[in-house]
């Protein structure tokens, strides 16, 4: 019986290279003139995979591992579940079924195998430079002290989302006086409103508990209240300089004035509620909006209006805490609040102190392109 059993698993294997192999023959030639976008669309130049910027030098197989894990949600989904994207980018991109075929062959490469992986890209890729410069910003899962329960110490509760849609819309004011008190699953206590805040800025985190464990916490929905860039005001007021807005900055700032924290923060009526996640790898984020776990330095939050979900995005920026290129192939795997247009991507950083040092700080001109299969879409 083993052995029938090894046969059949050689056969099914071998009919799926073989189908790998056949839909790589479908690939079609990169387009070699610049694309004619709808109003409202971004521009969209086309450029030779293997001529972006810091190609030769990327570590390509770290992002098709990324690509291959955001496959699994996209072969799951129905071929004309929507993704996103505008202009041309949604019509070569836009519906699951546009990147089944591709999925397929990239389960097929050799994984960690660097020159299979820059052969998968250059041969079922076209990429295009969207528009002519973009804003990088960068996000992390931070750390906090807290509680599964309300303790001394730890006043400050994370709400999940609340099962009444009219409690789900509240403005970040009323819920920060206590309007979802009993009326909506409490995640953790923290320690001050201004982790809280922070925590809920970047959409997922780590919440560090008195018995040594780590609860891992991630996006829950929002209230659907307009998001404010407290960042900006701070600018706006004196209070920062335009080159000195971050994570960190923006964090002492609230500590250091508690008495003005509240109100500023409540600037921003947007509230984002997080739930509990259960068991996660230590080396993987929390899912993003693909719904699949988020994979430190590849995983990219773009407008979805713009770019579809699932793109691989090739990021060409600047370290700002080293100077130094930061070019590198990611993937759109989520979206935020404050990602808007196509020439705005927020890079993930991962966990831990050099993830916050990096994606606290990053703020960073560059430049984006976009990849879309060149493969006939599954019908």
């Amino acid at each position: 019986m083993a052995s029938g059993r090894g046969a059949q698993r050689l056969m099914r294997r071998c009919r799926f290279l073989a189908l790998a192999l056949a839909l790589a023959g479908c690939a079609q030639p990169a387009p070699v003139t610049d694309i004619a976008q709808p109003a409202g669309a971004p521009p969209l130049k086309p450029i030779a995979v293997d001529q972006l910027p810091g190609w030769q030098t990327d570590d390509t197989q770290a992002a098709l591992a990324a690509f291959v894990r955001g496959c699994q949600a996209l072969l799951l989904m129905p071929i004309d579940q929507n993704l996103g994207g505008s202009g041309y980018a949604q019509q070569a991109g836009g519906e699951a079924g546009m990147w089944q075929n591709t999925c397929l062959i990239a389960r097929a490469v050799t994984p960690g195998d660097e020159a299979a992986a820059k052969a998968f890209f250059t041969t079922n890729f076209a990429a295009y430079q969207v528009d002519e410069s973009a804003q990088i910003t960068g996000y992390f899962e931070p750390e906090f002290l807290g509680s599964k329960n309300a303790a001394p110490g730890y006043p400050v509760p994370i709400y999940a989302r609340p099962a009444d849609p009219q409690l789900a819309t509240l403005p970040r004011q009323r819920i920060d006086d206590g309007a979802l008190t009993r009326k909506a699953p409490v995640t953790a206590y923290l320690t001050n409103p201004v982790d809280a805040y922070m925590l809920q800025i970047q959409g997922s985190g780590r919440i560090l508990l008195p018995d040594g464990r780590v609860l891992r916490v991630g996006f829950d929905g929002q209230n659907g209240q307009p998001y404010t860039p407290i960042g900006r005001l701070l600018v706006a007021q004196g209070d920062l300089a335009q080159n000195n807005v971050s994570f960190q900055s923006i964090s002492d700032w609230l500590t250091a004035n508690p008495a003005a924290a509240k109100n500023l923060m409540e600037q921003n009526q947007r509230y984002v509620f997080l739930r509990p996640l259960g068991d996660l790898p230590d080396d993987l984020g929390a899912p993003g909006t693909l719904g699949v776990p988020l994979t430190a330095g590849r995983s990219l939050a773009v407008d979805d209006t713009q770019i579809p979900l699932g793109s691989p995005v090739f990021v060409a920026t600047t370290d700002p805490v080293t100077g130094q290129p930061l070019d590198r192939l990611a993937v759109a795997q989520d979206t935020g609040g404050g990602i808007r247009g196509a020439a705005a991507a927020d890079l993930f950083f991962g966990a831990g102190p050099d993830a916050e040092a990096t994606a606290g700080r990053m703020m960073q001109p560059g430049q984006l392109f976009l990849l879309l299969p060149k493969s006939i879409p599954a019908s």
